[in-house]
């Protein structure tokens, strides 16, 4: 029986399987020859195309094998293999037909582009079931990586300023990998100490040019000390006394870059090493108007060392402090006087009455209730010594000197603009161009506040008539803060004024250029509340001040300072952000969470207000705030120049909200063995959608803290919601919370 050939040895094979299964044995069949091995092929389908063009140092390669006269049984790779002659090649055996590859890059050209490179070959080849490879195909790439930053924070970090440890302390830092794989720690730290004594590297080169220690020690810096990732704190010890040192940290990637900034205000701290008596621990001082911590312990009258900060006449003052120390170390005890003199150890007679002499040393004084000043003048001056040991006897002081204030509040009610919104922008012809962008700008919220209404608007269509600020009918001063000269809001100032309504909006909560900058200028608010600073709305306040704030961004301008970890817009007693010393938690009783969201509506909360006796008349006050609309703020009114609907009826806004449970509990009686406690924070308003939700407090009256007056809370932008709704909160405020008149006038 005749067979026609198939030309391929499998084809041969699968015809005599058939003929021997077909009951066929008896014919003659005519053996086929085995034909050599072909050998597979390889193609790869996805790769970097160009070698000079850098691509990402992560990347995937994709390879499809093909064999005529078989199949492909595995591939294999090698990465970067040896370029001499007859060298052994490493390869990866793999049956997949793609792989990731994480591509080494670090040749890093210069300080200032924060990257690193690296050239890489990829080999691939196929291998068949009979053993033949393929030809080899390859890629060649420059592969790049952001290079991961680290930043010394413990202790603070300052090429102006040089400090001074015992022979053990502890070296804090922390770093960033912006495009790691997962996560954006980096995946090492190395780090070394150099002292002025060493032979290793020169000295006053290492001072000079920094760089220099980059490239005597990079890529690998194998003869410095590495820890993990997750590592962000050493303990540096037996250091030697009378020396100088440097301590320098560098931060490693997954595919080995590492930081190439060698800078004093980064990543390398210069120091010096005394005996350990002649330091002590690091102090921080506070109270409701400032939050300051010195530099390093130790003990110095240099009046340049003292913390200034005013105080209210005729009311108690605080002031709470605490120490830290070096790992391993605590403080033993803390004493403080007033006006006396620190070299004189003489014992008080009476240790409540005595001030001007140190009182006795303990671990729990941890601050002191001064009794109420009241000066002669209008302000006097005294002086508060803090005095804290250590474990090893080592002593620092904390000098505050402080002007005692005595409030003039000859004028009911000042308003302060803190926010930082769009101005005016001239065209041809004397006018300003329409306005644009989310409403209000600048001079549309002074029009919707203070606008005397019926007069007609300049370069407006004839007939247009400004509309009447919410605010008519009452006696009030004015104040911006976009131009104030440094110094103007002093506590004098304020204390003119038994009111003050003080707004800021989120986005200028969040600029952070110096406040007299003419380009996105902080707000006042944020620029007071900046840590070591002295902020007189809380000394008003002690003084007997009362204070509405809102606009959405007030929150965000006094605790974004002090935000320390992730989530953002998110200020957290837990995380150690929203405590003591805090404006939001000493002078409005938000003391758990604060969230910056967004949200839509508002309602007055179904279940109890707050307090629970002699609560105050919320009666007036809507039961339910929604968003402005045609219907009820027509924009031929409010804004009849404005291009777009949008930009004036939003349906949602950034706010400040409560986020955790905040129960505040006071007791009310301040008789001696007596005890009335209560709750003295009262919830006018919650959240209703966006992303707060529901239920989340928006608004609230607290009753309770330091200065003993109604201090009101508006998370929100008043501007927001609808015209009546404006106005009703606004008279609840003024009218029945502060008894402040207003003149019968149409709004």
């Amino acid at each position: 029986m005749s067979v026609v050939r198939l030309g391929r040895a499998r084809a041969a094979v699968l015809a005599i399987s058939w003929l021997a299964g077909s009951g066929l044995a008896g014919c003659s069949v005519e053996p086929l020859p085995v034909l050599p091995n072909v050998r597979p092929t390889i193609e790869v389908t996805q790769a970097p195309v160009s070698v000079n063009q850098p691509f990402f140092y992560g990347y995937e390669l994709r390879w499809a094998g093909y064999d005529v006269d078989g199949r492909v049984d595995y591939f294999r790779y090698a990465v970067d293999p040896p370029t001499a002659p007859n060298a052994e090649t490493t390869w990866v055996r793999t049956l997949e037909n793609r792989q990731s590859f994480l591509f080494h890059a670090d040749h890093v050209d210069t300080t200032t582009d924060q990257t690193a490179e690296g050239y890489h070959t990829i080999v691939l080849e196929a291998v068949d079931d009979r053993g033949a490879i393929s030809p080899p195909v390859w890629r060649s790439l420059t592969s790049f990586t952001i290079a991961p930053t680290v930043q010394i924070i413990q202790p603070p970090i300052n090429h102006f300023f040089q400090p001074t440890f015992g022979p053990s302390f502890r070296l804090g830092w922390t770093g960033n990998d912006p495009d790691g794989r997962g996560t954006n720690k980096p995946v090492k730290y190395k780090f070394k100490i150099f002292n002025d004594a060493s032979t290793e590297f020169d000295w006053l080169q290492m001072l000079t040019n920094p760089d220099s220690l980059r490239r005597r020690y990079a890529p690998d810096f194998s003869e410095w000390d590495s820890v993990g990732g997750d590592t962000t704190a050493v303990d540096i010890r037996d250091l030697v006394p009378k020396r100088r040192y440097m301590a320098i940290v560098v931060a490693f990637d997954e595919v080995g870059a590492y930081s190439p900034v060698f800078n004093q205000d980064v990543n390398m701290l210069l120091f010096d090493v005394n005996y350990a008596g002649l330091l002590g621990p690091k102090m921080t001082v506070y109270n409701e108007s400032f939050y300051y911590s010195l530099g390093s312990g130790g003990y110095s009258l240099d009046p340049a060392s003292f913390i200034h900060t005013e105080a209210p006449a005729g009311k108690p003052v605080r002031f709470n402090w605490f120490g830290t120390t070096p790992a391993g170390g605590y403080v033993a005890g803390y004493r403080w006087m007033l006006d006396g003199n620190v070299g004189n150890n003489t014992p008080r007679d009476d240790e409540n009455a005595q001030f001007d002499r140190w009182s006795r040393s303990s671990p729990l004084t941890l601050g002191v209730d001064l009794p109420p000043f009241n000066p002669a003048n209008n302000s006097e001056t005294h002086t508060l010594y803090i005095e804290a040991t250590d474990n090893n006897q080592q002593t620092s002081l904390a000098v505050v000197q402080f002007a005692v204030v005595r409030a003039v509040f000859d004028k009911e009610l000042l308003f302060v603009d803190d926010t930082r919104l769009s101005g005016d922008r001239p065209v041809t012809g004397g006018c300003v161009d329409r306005p644009r962008g989310v409403w209000p700008t600048a001079a549309e919220l002074d029009t919707f506040f203070f606008a005397k209404g019926g007069v007609p608007w300049k370069c407006y269509p004839t007939g247009t008539l400004s509309p009447t600020g919410i605010f008519s009918g009452y006696d009030y001063d004015t104040l911006g803060t976009r131009f104030l000269p440094q110094g103007t809001l002093t506590l004098q100032r304020l204390s003119r004024y038994r009111h003050v309504v003080w707004y800021t909006d989120n986005k200028s909560a969040r600029f952070i250029n110096d406040p007299f900058s003419t380009v996105e200028p902080m707000s006042e608010l944020r620029w007071l509340t900046l840590p070591g600073r002295s902020n007189p709305i809380g000394t008003w306040i002690g003084q007997g001040g009362q204070l509405w704030m809102f606009g959405g961004g007030t929150a965000t301008a006094l605790q974004i300072n002090w935000e320390k970890a992730p989530p953002a817009d998110v200020y957290s007693q837990t995380d150690g952000e929203l405590v003591p010393g805090r404006f939001m938690y000493d002078v409005f009783g938000w003391r758990s969470e604060i969230s910056a969201k967004s949200m839509a509506q508002a309602t007055a909360p179904p279940h109890p207000i707050g307090r629970s006796t002699s609560p105050m008349d919320y009666t007036g006050l809507p039961d339910y705030l929604f968003e402005k609309g045609v219907d009820t703020d027509p924009i031929a009114v409010y804004a009849p120049n404005r291009i777009g609907l949008s930009d004036f009826y939003q349906t949602a806004h950034i706010g400040d909200g409560i986020t955790k449970p905040n129960n505040m509990i006071e007791d009310r009686d301040p008789s001696p063995g007596i005890k009335r406690e209560e709750s003295v924070l009262d919830t006018l308003y919650e959240s209703v959608g966006g992303q707060f939700g529901a239920q989340r407090p928006i608004m609230t009256v607290y009753y309770g803290g330091f200065g003993g007056q109604i201090q009101v809370y508006s998370g929100f932008q008043l501007w927001y919601w609808r015209r009546e709704q404006q106005l009703a909160i606004l008279d609840w405020v003024l009218q029945k919370a502060w008894r402040i008149p207003r003149r019968n006038v149409p709004r």
